[in-house]
């Protein structure tokens, strides 16, 4: 038997209340200010927002060929935008730290630097009980989840190289959305990693669909999150679709749009019935509420589709 409660009441979709980190309000008004591109009089470099929180997405835009470019010294996954120019996504981990940080491009010998701001976001805590095997595991438990771990990390190294994703994202499945993102979680009074997805609530065994086109990465059968599919999405995107009841589909298929990969449950560590719905840039964790009804590659182009 699992139970929940909320420190505060889940508030309004975007304006998170609650007992939580804060960034100072000094830092907050310094992270305003524009960005800057440096060091290169002909390489156009934009980003896009120029400002995120915590778990949000951006997208770097550069004109040209031969692109690369790191962001905090990790590579940028570029593809073919509109216009023949090059974009990369950008994902904002949930637990990554306030400030400004920088964007390096290259292209042939021209050279841009440019930085991305990053906003502190506030969450509501959640407080659960669980069964001790879930905050105590034995050895042998120890030894899946560390197994798994390690599995799951590899995957976010080994994204496709082009991009498969067509369009915005739809919705996995028919349910409301429940528990947010970001959720500050405690187990049996432990504090435990935060909530990296959001919950929709819907009966068991209801389809659960891709969300876009992509390759299955994962479909298997997790301690934590149960039956799980993971879809690659090309160029460090990923969708994660856990605690199903059955798999419909198997890792390596290449699946469509809207196609159906499963059936709602609750395997794994969960408090009943729902899909849990999570995205990833490379191993960010990112809010996948941003996706919905959004295609990525159109941020900064005021578009959706």
């Amino acid at each position: 038997m699992i139970s929940r409660r909320f420190e505060s009441s889940p508030p309004a979709p975007g304006c998170f209340a609650g007992a939580l980190r804060r960034a100072p309000l000094v830092g907050l008004l310094a992270l305003a200010s524009p960005l800057r591109a440096l060091g290169s009089d002909t390489l156009a470099v934009s980003v896009e927002p120029s400002t995120v929180s915590l778990g949000g997405l951006a997208v770097v835009r550069v004109g040209g060929h031969g692109v690369r470019g790191t962001f905090e010294g990790k590579p940028l996954r570029f593809f073919t935008a509109g216009g023949g120019g090059k974009a990369a996504l950008v994902g904002i981990d949930l637990e990554h730290p306030a400030g400004r940080f920088p964007i390096e491009v290259f292209a042939g010998r021209e050279r841009a630097r440019t930085e991305l701001a990053v906003l502190e976001s506030e969450y509501p805590e959640e407080r659960l009980t669980v069964p001790p095997a879930y905050t105590a595991p034995d050895p042998a438990t120890l030894r899946r989840i560390e197994r798994e771990q390690q599995r799951l990390a590899a995957l976010w190294e080994r994204s496709g190289a082009e991009r498969s994703w067509r369009g915005a994202f739809l919705p996995p499945t028919d349910g409301a959305p429940g528990s947010p993102f970001g959720l500050r979680r405690f187990f049996n009074g432990e504090p435990r990693s935060p909530h990296a997805g959001i919950d929709f609530r819907a009966p068991r065994g209801a389809a659960v669909r891709a969300a876009n086109r992509g390759r299955v990465a994962l479909a298997d059968d997790l301690f934590f999150t149960g039956k799980t599919v993971v879809v690659d999405h090309g160029c460090g995107l990923f969708t994660l679709y856990v605690h199903l009841s059955r798999l419909a589909t198997r890792a390596g298929a290449l699946v469509d749009k809207g196609q159906e990969i499963g059936k709602v449950g609750s395997t794994g560590r969960a408090t009943g019935p729902h899909l849990h719905f999570a995205a990833r840039v490379g191993e960010a964790r990112i809010d996948p509420a941003g996706l919905l009804g959004r295609d990525p590659a159109a941020i900064g182009e005021g578009g959706t589709r």
